[in-house]
């Protein structure tokens, strides 16, 4: 009877190792058919954005040394702006990324009051911003199709406009200066490589004209810009 028993319980270890090999196998082999799930950002990525938006700001200028009888102690006004940057981002872990964004932004002012200084036609002058930064990215929630990323960039700024007065030299104006910016980015993927793009941004940038020297109007004058950032456009993922 003992030796019924045995024999019965070492066919049914046989059958139970048995099954288990065969789901093992069968498993490795799914598994080896199964393509990965590629995630929308992960250690390795390299990123190219494009993009183009809206800034409101507060644009202001100030009178750096002492003021004279004809010169203005400048101006502080709310203003909109358009903006227009590129930006690179590569993946050193599943959450981070570091990168570079080159970008301008482009303001319509009063030269009166900014700069103390008047065109023959009283028209209002183009003012380009200017930045490079270097940017810190923590992406928060990635999955298939979305990444969804926080940044802080610091970086090069500066402020510069030039043109040709109807009856007078042409005026140039330079000044550099720091940024630092904080905000938010928003990637969908429709296809596997390419999609939509979004960001949000804080930012303050302050300029000197100080160690400038073929400045031919306002001289003294320092220019500071601080606000935020809406913008939309395209991503383009590389490599991952």
């Amino acid at each position: 009877m003992k030796k019924n028993y045995s024999i019965s319980l070492a066919l049914i270890c046989a059958f139970l190792l048995s099954s288990y090999s065969s789901s093992l196998t069968a498993q490795s082999k799914l598994h080896r058919f199964q393509k990965p799930i590629v995630k929308a950002f992960r250690k390795g990525s390299f990123l190219v954005s494009i993009s183009e938006g809206v800034t409101t700001s507060v644009y202001s200028t100030s009178l750096e040394g002492i003021k004279s009888e004809n010169q203005s102690s400048g101006d502080t006004k709310f203003m909109e702006g358009t903006r227009d940057p590129l930006i690179i981002e590569y993946g050193i872990s599943d959450h981070w990324g570091f990168g570079l964004t080159s970008g301008k932004d482009l303001f319509t002012v009063n030269p009166s009051d900014f700069y103390n200084f008047t065109l023959s036609n009283n028209e209002p002058i183009k003012v380009a911003t200017n930045e490079f930064t270097f940017d810190a990215n923590y992406h928060v929630f990635v999955n298939k199709r979305l990444d969804l990323a926080v940044f802080n960039s610091i970086g090069a700024f500066s402020v510069t406009f030039q043109g040709q007065d109807a009856d007078a030299a042409p005026y140039k104006y330079t000044s550099n200066g720091n940024i630092i910016r904080l905000g938010t980015k928003v990637r969908y993927y429709f296809l596997r490589r390419l999609g939509a793009f979004g960001m949000a941004s804080l930012y303050a940038a302050n300029t000197s004209p100080k160690d400038v020297k073929d400045n031919t109007v306002a001289n003294n004058y320092s220019t500071s810009v601080s606000g935020y950032a809406i913008e939309i456009g395209l991503c383009y993922r590389l490599f991952r």
